[in-house]
């Protein structure tokens, strides 16, 4: 039995004999937020078919039990009795994972359906990179529960870039467990940046392959001090205790390239041609994208429960509904985003008024009484 892992909630281990569909582990690192059944259900909305999530106590005050099963995908509760740091409850997920493949995924995040099917597929095409990730979009809330930033992190490899800055997000990535048995462990002395150590551990042994794909949901409540009001002390300490670690490791060379990254701006640089229309467009493909993942989420559950519930018929029916209304502005979407190229074009701005319209359409989507039923969010 491994060591703090608590007896009644550990399987034998998952076989792992699949060359072509090779078992994932994903790790979630759980502070008994509300918000962890919403990362479990984007876990169990997942297209690919050999899956385990891995919860980590990080709470250590009587996390309540998430259960032994992630819909069709087993689960398992790692517990050592106590709180556990971040980098702790790391390590601990990465000790307990059996799959060839592992990702993390914070209590308070989703992935969309294809995130685990588009990395895996991705690493299985090409023998160099034993590390994959895509793209996150990233919402940040503001203290009242509204959403103050909208943008996705989306940026092609560059080593030098991500020696001078982290910008690739926890739950982006996906990494053969080889590599942490070869030495890769989150660094329980960091307070902060445990992940962007870790991934410069991992550079130094594999190719990182970026997947020009949005797959997953970054929400930022600030929790780890990296909010819309973010602590800039706690983040100015933060960076020199990794930079005092790493600075006696990169050569004159690897520093003069990562202060030229930093410089020259490379890292998430935004366009300067950006208009508001554009980025409200941007902002209804990102929540499309949200209301996508609900309701696979939710037909995902209905799947487990159907059996047990008479009412699965009409909860099919309702989810149907929101996959038409949500194919509807995907349409519109697509009409306001040849709209607004037209626009460009004539230097004319009538896009104003379709916009609107689509907005109000989005708000009818959002503010939908079955959706707040079906699947209660995180109280904000």
């Amino acid at each position: 039995m491994l060591a703090g892992i608590a007896s009644s909630h550990l399987p034998a281990p998952i076989e792992n004999d699949s060359v072509d569909q090779p078992l994932v582990s994903i790790i979630i690192r759980s502070m008994a937020r509300s918000s962890l059944a919403e990362a479990l259900d984007s876990i169990a909305a997942q297209t690919y078919p050999r899956i385990e999530a891995v919860v980590v106590d990080a709470y250590g005050l009587g996390h309540p039990p998430p259960g032994e099963s992630c819909g069709r995908f087993p689960l398992r509760f790692v517990v050592h009795g106590k709180p556990l740091d971040r980098s702790a409850a790391a390590n601990a997920g990465l000790t307990a994972a059996y799959g060839y493949y592992v990702g993390f995924l914070d209590d308070d995040d989703m992935l969309l359906p294809q995130h685990v099917s588009v990395l895996v597929e991705a690493l299985r095409r090409q023998r160099t990179a034993r590390v994959a990730y895509s793209g996150v979009r990233m919402i940040a809330y503001r203290p009242d529960g509204s959403v103050g930033l909208d943008v996705p992190l989306n940026r092609p490899f560059h080593l030098p870039s991500l020696r001078a800055q982290n910008y690739i997000p926890m739950h982006a990535v996906l990494f053969e467990r080889e590599l942490a048995e070869a030495g890769c462990r989150f660094d329980e002395e960091l307070a902060l940046y445990e992940d962007w150590d870790f991934w410069l551990q991992l550079a130094q042994r594999s190719e990182f392959l970026h997947v020009d794909q949005i797959t997953a949901c970054y929400r930022n409540f600030g929790h780890s001090g990296f909010g819309l009001q973010a602590d800039a002390t706690k983040i100015a300490a933060g960076r020199a205790a990794l930079f005092d670690k790493w600075r006696t490791i990169w050569s004159g060379a690897e520093l003069s390239e990562a202060l030229a990254a930093l410089r020259d701006g490379i890292i998430h640089k935004q366009p300067c041609d950006r208009t508001p229309e554009s980025s409200a467009l941007e902002s209804i493909n990102a929540q499309l994208a949200a209301q996508s993942a609900l309701i696979e989420q939710l037909r995902a559950r209905l799947e487990s429960d159907w059996r047990d519930r008479g009412v699965a018929d009409d909860y099919r029916r309702r989810a149907d509904e929101l996959l038409e209304t949500v194919a509807n502005l995907q349409d519109q979407l697509a009409e306001q985003s040849r709209q607004l190229a037209e626009v460009y074009r004539s230097s004319s701005w009538r896009i104003t008024r379709p916009l609107r319209g689509l907005a109000r359409a989005m708000r009818r989507l959002l503010n939908s009484a079955p959706l707040r039923s079906s699947y209660p969010g995180k109280p904000r």
